[in-house]
């Protein structure tokens, strides 16, 4: 084969290897479109959720969480702006029981009623309207309650500051005779003392703040209307100081005749909460009341910049956060920044004519007090009755306010009740349960111990309160309880809740310990459980079982089941052991509850206690004999060394606990195993483990009382 030829057959290869190499690469080509149409479908995400759900998501956040939320990234940023309407209705719905803020008006009055916080201030300030009709709810609207909030907090708590300061200096003896000696007692009562003054005053302020800003509002459109008419030339010359004065005045009571001041107990309570305003900033300025005070810069105080001068004041008094020194020089530097600001606003040197040597308010009286005396003279309503003070008692209302302050409390919002940050968040057993989820507050009634339907004839008095808080992982459950029999020396107009029972953590006990002593007049202890009381409540137990079944002799072995003592020994005797365990055998229970021939009980349960039961002396008769341990466990002895040196301090079984530090645990539960016998037997003994329980609790109950009582 010559040159030529072999050159054209290697041409043909060539050309042969192109085209299936295109051919190959055709398939590839259209293999690799349908793959990348697969990739370009878009995956699942989190945008996916319907909005409605989104929204939800969001409103569960604080006011402080959204302006960082949208710096977290665009989407965030687009969905918080296009959904800003929903999502603040939705926050509100949720800290509102489902309802709305809606403006005031004629038909429309306020009370005292115990409202949750975000109630009462949406309802006095109510989001603006909208120019094609509805509101406008914004985050700027929610700021605007929280810092509204936080002003009338912060002046409820320095003016409960100083009143209790004030009575401490004027009443030094009374401190002394009905007070604890120990600082840190005080101090402790002291800080209760601010809180129940705090709580009280907090729905007064915001009634006066909305008089003030709506003071200033009348202020400013009745100066607009003025100077519109002086433009006109219907208003000739500028009105002077008298006559802006008197309209001035009218306008303040064209305000008390408009809700919420249409409600008498309202305009009174205000008018109460106005006095002490006032009469504080007087005499912080005067303490001993000899040096003479121009009125003239209180009301100026009052409505150049309502209460935030005032909580300015008050702080630079305290001295709280600072320097009392710079604090004071930056409230005059602020404040005449507000007087100056003021004099030379041209529209009201235009309309009223210059007065240098007289301010605006001649007078403090000229600030709601003078109007406020002519409304209540019209109302009949000098001289007025007492303030009625409201207790909880069967108030669902109040109940849910109680369980929203509770969950703002846990999770740091500000704007429904008291800020207190979430330190118990750090906690190991906190750590596990996820977001709290719900917190609920409900009435525990007399019968509901055993789940049994009041009949007409009983009586159905609330003997408790029962608070919930689900988190994501867990529940947690606690018990405020009272005694069903009132006490004869109770004051009235209070609810006394003497018992708290606790299934928390650590970390979240010591918070809702806070949270109890910051928004009531209250004070938490653990309650001590003397060695008596242990074998009282042990003998009163057994005594209940065998009482009501006398014929089944297996109902202590079925109920208790095993028990254990735990004796606590004196260090003064004991260096190197503090504690015992004696535990008694099921098979043995029968055994020391047997009557001892020629045994007597001793003198204190007889004449006391009156029980049935000879558990405790058979328990220490065998403790003497066979162990040589002489004990006093029920204090019968009067003169025996080891009442002073030995003490029960525990008693456990299957049944209950209860410990000489403040631990009780029943267990109550209508499924638990007591034997095996038919199942009515089985109904019987938890029935009969129940009843034993709840006499038991009341017991426990009656103690804390005594306690009480003996504390006060």
């Amino acid at each position: 084969m010559t040159g030529f030829a072999k050159f054209a057959l290697s041409v043909q290869k060539v050309r042969a290897a192109i085209h299936n190499r295109r051919k190959a690469g055709a398939k590839d080509q259209r293999g690799s479109s349908l793959r990348n149409d697969l990739t370009d479908l878009p995956a699942s995400s989190p945008w996916d959720l319907p909005v409605e759900i989104q929204i939800r998501i969001f409103a569960y956040s604080g006011i402080t969480d959204f302006h960082p939320l949208r710096l977290v990234c665009k989407a965030f940023c687009e969905l918080l702006t296009r959904n800003e309407h929903e999502i603040v209705r939705q926050y509100l719905r949720l800290r509102r029981h489902g309802t709305l803020p809606s403006p005031i008006d004629d038909d429309r009055t306020y009370t005292r009623s115990p409202s949750d916080d975000v109630v009462l201030l949406s309802d006095l300030f109510p989001p603006s309207k909208s120019a094609r009709g509805g509101h406008l709810y914004t985050f700027k609207y929610l700021h605007g309650l929280r810092r509204r909030q936080m002003l009338c907090s912060r002046l409820c708590h320095y003016l409960a500051d100083r009143i209790l300061d004030r009575f401490i200096q004027t009443e030094p003896a009374v401190m002394k005779a009905s007070f604890p000696a120990k600082r840190n007692e005080r101090n402790a009562l002291v800080n209760r003392g601010i809180a129940s003054i705090r709580f009280h005053l907090a729905p007064l302020m915001y009634y006066t703040l909305y008089f003030l800003e709506s003071y200033a509002s009348a202020r400013r459109e009745h100066t607009n209307m003025l100077l519109q008419k002086y433009e006109a030339g219907q208003l000739p010359v500028p009105l002077p100081l008298e006559i802006r004065q008197r309209m001035y005045r009218e306008l303040q009571i064209r305000i008390l005749r408009s809700p919420p001041f249409t409600n008498t107990p309202a305009l009174v309570a205000t008018h109460h909460c106005m006095h002490l305003l006032v009469s504080y900033i007087r005499y912080a300025m005067s303490p001993d009341g000899q040096a003479e005070i121009d009125d003239s810069w209180i009301s100026s105080l009052l409505t150049l910049a309502p209460f935030v001068r005032i909580v300015e004041f008050f702080s630079a008094e305290i001295g709280d956060g600072g320097s009392q020194r710079t604090q004071r020089k930056d409230f005059m530097y602020n404040f005449y920044q507000d007087t100056t600001k003021y004099e030379k606003d041209h529209m009201n040197s235009v309309v009223f004519a210059r007065a240098s040597t007289e301010s605006l308010h001649s007078s403090v009286e000229d600030i709601w007090f003078a109007a406020a005396a002519v409304e209540l003279r019209a109302r009949r309503a000098i001289p007025h009755d007492v303030e009625h003070v409201w207790v909880w008692n069967d108030n669902q209302v109040a109940l849910k306010t109680y369980a929203t302050r509770l969950r703002d409390h846990l999770t740091g919002d500000v704007l429904a009740g008291i800020y207190a940050s979430t330190s118990a968040a750090g906690d190991d057993a906190l750590s596990k349960t996820g977001a709290l989820k719900d917190c609920q507050w409900r009435p525990i009634s007399s019968q509901s111990l055993r789940d049994e339907v009041p009949r007409r004839s009983q009586n159905t008095t609330i003997s408790g309160i029962l608070v919930t808080l689900e988190y994501e992982n867990i529940v947690y459950k606690a018990a405020l309880l009272a005694e069903t029999n009132s006490s004869p020396n109770q004051r009235t107009g209070s609810t006394s809740l003497p018992l708290l029972l606790t299934r928390f953590p650590t970390a979240l006990r010591q918070t809702f310990i806070t949270f109890l002593s910051t928004n009531f007049d209250t004070y938490c202890s653990p309650l001590r459980l003397p060695s008596s009381f242990l074998c009282a409540g042990l003998e009163t137990y057994i005594d209940t079982l065998r009482t009501q079944r006398p014929s089944a002799s297996d109902t202590v072995e079925d109920v208790i089941k095993e028990l254990q003592l735990t004796l606590s020994f004196s260090s003064s005797i004991a260096p190197a052991l503090r504690s015992l365990n004696v535990s008694v055998a099921r098979s043995s229970l029968v055994g020391f509850l047997r009557d001892q021939p020629g045994q007597s009980a001793p003198k204190s349960r007889s004449l006391q206690h009156k029980l049935r039961s000879p558990f405790i002396a058979n328990l220490t008769s065998y403790l003497d004999t066979h162990l040589a341990m002489k004990l006093d466990l029920d204090g019968s002895s009067s003169d025996q060394p080891a009442k002073h040196h030995v003490r029960l301090s525990k008693v456990a079984c299957a049944a209950f606990v209860l410990g000489g530090e403040g631990r009780v645990k029943l267990v109550v539960a209508a499924d638990r195993d007591v034997g095996d016998g038919s199942e009515d037997s089985r109904g019987d003994k938890n029935e009969l483990a129940l009843e034993a329980g709840e006499i038991l609790l009341r017991s426990v109950i009656r103690k804390a009382v005594v306690e009480d009582h003996s504390a006060t």
